[in-house]
């Protein structure tokens, strides 16, 4: 028996439909720090670091590649030793990725990446290594690596050179050791002092850089400084732009650090611990947009800590993720939040605990941070996709005798499910949000919501079908 359904509908714009946990993720080390602290994509596939030790079984050390159906390792990963003798791989510190001359660089705090086993001391690196393919190596060969004196919190390419930012205060390289207090330019061969960076936020006047990003022909830096080569603190308060001659100001910056830097539209965007502008004079709620002037709140902001904000230049939507866990009208957003330009919104039901790293790849939102659940009690270990059918995660199984017509459509479609019984159809839009649950064949009218796509999730006695409907 055929059962027919006719469904009037008025679509919205794609980008998302349910989540995707990614095989079984990964275990979280140090519950102090970011199981995923950063997601990245190199040759293709997705690259996730942190502090964690595996997925199921597979040994990975806080850094791993996507194959399309599970966690694979590079090489024998990241390290922390202690003369060798300490196996503290998965334990680390892990802050940044980024590709630069066609090679994978890693950051945070670590002693040694790669080699024959860990603790293999002729892959001693100083915070920072670089992936070739096969395993992972200092910057210059030993016995003088190249790196930074302590932890490398961010990583950035401008001007066909690599940034480094964190709490450091010298670089080596193979001429010998430079004075560079927070931020450092690398040219694949030596490092070049750009600034010496110092800060006054209380408790602990922190000047770490904790992000980078290119807006305008300008590297602007993001973290915790606030002042710049001996300005007055406050000068620079928790952001500047570096032109590749001198440093320049953004209005008077921030109340407190920023984590997150991203632009959409052409339109830089902050976000952090700060909640307001450096002389209080303006409420920001963790995440603000620059207008050339003056740093403005977006919307009503949220109410704790953004960790991580990420621009869907496609959708022209705004994803952000933290510690939070409302907007600032009191809504509900469990440390994972869209903005639309002009509401900001819980994403998916967001995460049952923090989002420390974000990143679009095709349409695909992936979730990294400290979670081990997902939206509606999802299991997912620290890592997830939200997402339309990401490459290589598994799909709620797919009836092949389950369809719609015509597609695209006017506005009434048929869903046709051949001898199989249809239980329930589930109707949402591209953030989640459920528009309507159907139990009985019915007609549905939706005439009213702004046009776009919409997904269908039918689930007939055989299985779950997923769909998307194009209305013209």
């Amino acid at each position: 028996m055929k059962i027919l359904l006719i469904l009037l509908i008025t679509p919205i714009q794609l980008f998302c439909q349910q989540w995707f946990p990614m095989n079984q993720g990964v275990t979280n080390n140090n519950p102090q720090g970011c199981a995923v602290g950063d997601i990245a994509e190199y040759q293709g596939k997705i690259i996730i670091g942190g502090y964690f030790k595996k997925s199921n079984a597979t040994t990975l050390n806080s850094i791993a590649q996507w194959n399309g159906y599970q966690w694979q390792s590079m090489g024998k990963g990241i390290w922390w030793g202690d003369g060798g003798s300490i196996d503290s791989a998965g334990t680390i510190q892990f802050n940044g990725l980024t590709e630069y001359n066609g090679k994978l660089y890693a950051s945070g705090a670590m002693e040694g990446a790669g080699g024959s086993h860990i603790n293999d001391l002729t892959h001693s690196v100083l915070n920072i290594t670089k992936w070739e393919g096969t395993d992972w190596f200092p910057l210059t060969s030993p016995p003088l690596p190249s790196g930074v004196a302590q932890s490398c919190s961010a990583l950035g390419v401008y001007n066909n050179n690599l940034y480094l930012g964190g709490g450091f205060n010298h670089s080596y390289d193979t001429s010998g050791v430079h004075v560079n207090q927070g931020i450092v330019k690398w040219n694949d061969t030596v490092f070049s002092p750009i600034g010496q960076l110092a800060g006054d936020f209380p408790p602990n006047n922190f000047f770490d850089v904790m992000s980078f990003c290119n807006y305008q022909n300008k590297l602007i830096a993001g973290g915790f400084f606030t002042s710049i080569n001996g300005s007055a603190y406050g000068t620079y308060s928790g952001i500047a732009a570096w032109d590749d001659t001198q440093w320049s100001s953004l209005g008077v910056g921030f109340n407190n650090a920023v984590y997150s830097l991203a632009i959409l539209d052409d339109t830089l965007y902050a976000a952090g611990l700060f909640t307001a502008t450096r002389d209080n004079l303006t409420s920001l709620n963790h995440i603000a947009k620059w207008n050339g002037t003056n740093w403005l709140p977006v919307g009503v902001g949220l109410n704790d800590s953004v960790i991580k904000i990420c621009a869907d230049t496609i959708h022209h939507l705004l994803y952000a993720g933290g510690l939070f866990t409302q907007t600032g009208s009191g809504q509900p957003a469990n440390h994972l939040a869209v903005w639309d330009g002009s509401t900001w919104q819980s994403l998916g039901g967001g995460t049952n605990s923090a989002v420390c790293a974000l990143y679009i790849k095709d349409s695909n939102l992936y979730v990294g941070g400290n979670f081990t659940q997902v939206g509606s009690g999802i299991s997912a270990n620290r890592i997830a996709c939200w997402g339309n059918n990401p490459t290589g995660v598994p799909e709620y199984k797919e009836e092949n005798d389950v369809s719609i017509y015509p597609n695209p459509t006017s506005g009434v479609f048929t869903i046709s499910a051949e001898a199989n019984k249809i239980t329930q159809i589930k109707i949402t839009n591209t953030i989640g949000q459920q528009i309507k649950t159907i139990t009985n064949i019915e007609t549905i009218d939706l005439t009213n919501t702004p046009k776009g796509i919409y997904f269908v999730e039918i689930k007939t006695d055989k299985g779950t079908t997923n769909k998307k409907i194009i209305l013209q």
